[in-house]
């Protein structure tokens, strides 16, 4: 647990911590569920949007009519895994920098272009562990509707080290709500480092 006090300047609370802890060497982005949505989605974007019968109708579907279907995965199971083998063999920095130029701006169900741009996924790729994104996507792909959310706040990165933290943040009478404590929970037990920070404003 982290618990700052900080001065009330009318900005959310985690823009504020986020303001509070950033340096120049250890900046602080305010990313929520958008970073890792975002990176499944480029990571899988050829499993996505597979040709599967049925999936596709109209071509200006963002995603598949089956993404929350049961068998969904199963369809796909082949492509999913090719996809993350990526992870394994280390040639995941270069597809997703590659996935993100060439589908720049197209609809996905999961990649947050206005959030994700090439300085974020640049310190995403060089703090973030292989096998911690592994870890996410596959937590995912266990229930894409209830797991998308109630990821932490904020995420800071130690670029010149490669390390990074998540910090979930609540301010005055804010409390965690059942997914983002199962988030939490599975990161601490993957051993991905995660904080919750209490803030508080300081009085005059």
């Amino acid at each position: 647990r982290l618990h700052l006090t900080l001065p009330a300047r009318g900005e959310c609370v985690e823009l504020a911590v986020a303001r509070h802890l950033s340096t120049a060497d250890a900046p602080v982005h305010y990313v929520e569920n958008s970073l890792v949505c975002s990176l499944f989605g480029l990571l899988c974007w050829e499993a996505i949007f597979a040709p599967v019968p049925g999936a596709f109708f109209h071509p200006f579907h963002s995603g598949p009519t089956d993404l929350y279907s049961a068998d969904f995965r199963s369809r796909r199971t082949e492509v999913f895994a090719r996809c993350l083998q990526r992870l394994d063999d280390g040639a995941y920095r270069s597809h997703l920098r590659q996935v993100y130029a060439a589908k720049q701006g197209i609809q996905s169900p999961f990649v947050h272009w206005g959030a994700l741009d090439e300085t974020l996924l640049d310190l995403a790729l060089r703090c973030i562990p292989a096998a911690h994104i592994k870890a996410w996507c596959l937590r995912l792909l266990d229930d894409l509707r209830a797991n998308r959310a109630g990821m932490p706040d904020l995420i800071q990165f130690w670029p010149a080290e490669g390390r990074y933290r998540m910090i979930e943040v609540k301010g005055p009478g804010d409390r965690l709500q059942d997914n983002q404590r199962r988030w939490l929970a599975f990161c601490a037990e993957q051993g991905m480092p995660v904080e919750v920070c209490y803030v508080q404003w300081a009085t005059a």
